[in-house]
């Protein structure tokens, strides 16, 4: 049960501070799992949307709903996209590199992703929080969200997110009444928001524990960088202030 245990602890520990663990088959398991769910958001809101402006018959409690999922899925596909190209560059620039050591293209690449990912991590939670009200509200209902927070508190945060819009107890039955939506728009938006939040949470418990307490706190973003293209006079320079001569292959950058 013990060696269980470790063994398990030390598979998490892997997984959360080795890149090379949290890929299936040579691609990151945060696009295995992200991309899937883009597609869909992007297929299921074109099917259902209509021109910007005009009634929504698919779903008149929520009229743009489809285009919350088209351009979100589009805008986050986007930026996955860019973060796949910005890593390749940077990873092509640092292993060709003839202008400084392989510490400083460490840090180099290491800087523009963490920028990157930070930028992209509160683009994206800002647009789930606002998408992710704007479906949600309507499945819980008025009176539980009025039950729930205080009227005062519920307008100042509708009034933060630009809603006046009517929240309706949403149903499935009647397309004549303004409660109504698809069950397929609906419930895939739904569903499709409930899993975006289980892996940005998983992608932000990576992130913290990797870039930030992995690498930044405890120091070890190039432990495994080697310093073999270090220039020759370098080395002889240690060479010169090593005090035993013996000691020279050891002191070598």
């Amino acid at each position: 049960m013990g060696y269980q245990c470790s063994k398990y602890c030390t598979k998490c520990k892997g997984f959360l501070t080795d890149r090379e663990q949290r890929k299936v088959r040579g691609v990151g398991i945060l696009y295995v799992l992200g991309f899937p769910i883009l597609i869909l958001m992007i297929v299921v809101g074109a099917i259902k949307a209509t021109a910007p402006g005009e009634e929504n018959p698919n779903c008149p409690a929520e009229p743009n709903m489809p285009w919350f999922l088209v351009l979100g899925g589009m805008g986050i596909t986007c930026l996955l996209l860019v973060r796949i190209a910005l890593n390749s560059c940077l990873r092509f620039i640092k292993n060709n590199q003839t202008c400084c050591y392989d510490v400083a293209g460490c840090f180099c690449e290491f800087s523009c992703n963490l920028i990157y990912d930070i930028v992209v991590m509160v683009l994206i939670v800002m647009w789930m929080i606002t998408v992710s009200w704007w479906v949600f509200r309507h499945m819980i209902g008025p009176d539980k969200l009025y039950s729930i927070f205080s009227k005062e508190k519920l307008d100042t945060f509708r009034a933060s997110l630009g809603d006046n819009d009517t929240i309706h107890d949403i149903q499935f039955a009647n397309p004549l009444e303004d409660s109504y939506c698809d069950f397929l728009l609906y419930m895939v938006a739904f569903v499709l928001l409930s899993l975006g939040w289980i892996v940005l949470t998983g992608a932000l418990i990576v992130f913290i524990a990797d870039k930030i307490f992995n690498k930044i706190v405890c120091c070890r973003l190039c432990r495994d960088v080697t310093h073999d293209q270090l220039p020759e006079t370098d080395t002889e320079q240690v060479r010169l202030h090593s005090n035993n001569p013996n000691l020279s292959s050891t002191t070598d950058l």
